[in-house]
């Protein structure tokens, strides 16, 4: 159930752990989903660096013998990216926030000691063991 600061302004929805627990396989589909997306950018951009390398500015001229390709890679990469990002939005439908890609970092608000704070998830658990303050990161959670 969203938090209410008042009638007319819904915040953010907070969940209780074994909520989020639940969604983990869903998270995990979404990453998964992401995985060769990820690793096609990967290969687009060092093709796109390549070309760039040999030809400097001159390659993004349509007289340069290597344009096509470049502007190929380039529709290719603009397509992935819209792609990715279609995925990740299915993380903020469930509720979460993507913190980090690699690792794969999502956090869901919660309340803790009377406290709003982050449950924190990372790619590989399978349960919600940690939590850490909104204004702090992976690097501050704490176990749950």
């Amino acid at each position: 159930m969203p938090v209410r600061s008042t009638d007319a302004m819904a915040g953010p929805r907070v969940f209780e752990i074994p909520e989020v627990e639940r969604l983990i396989p869903a998270i995990e589909q979404v990453f998964s989903a992401l995985d060769p997306l990820r690793n096609r950018m990967r290969s687009l951009k060092l093709r796109i660096n390549a070309l760039e390398m040999i030809w400097g500015e001159a390659v993004h001229q349509s007289e340069n013998p290597d344009h096509p390709e470049l502007q190929h890679h380039l529709r290719e990469m603009a397509e992935l990216q819209g792609e990715f990002e279609r995925t990740t939005q299915r993380i903020g439908a469930l509720g979460g926030e993507i913190k980090g890609i690699d690792p794969a970092l999502v956090d869901f608000y919660g309340v803790r000691d009377g406290h709003l704070v982050f449950w924190c998830w990372t790619r590989g658990e399978t349960r919600i063991d940690h939590w850490h303050h909104m204004d702090e990161g992976f690097a501050r959670r704490q176990p749950v």
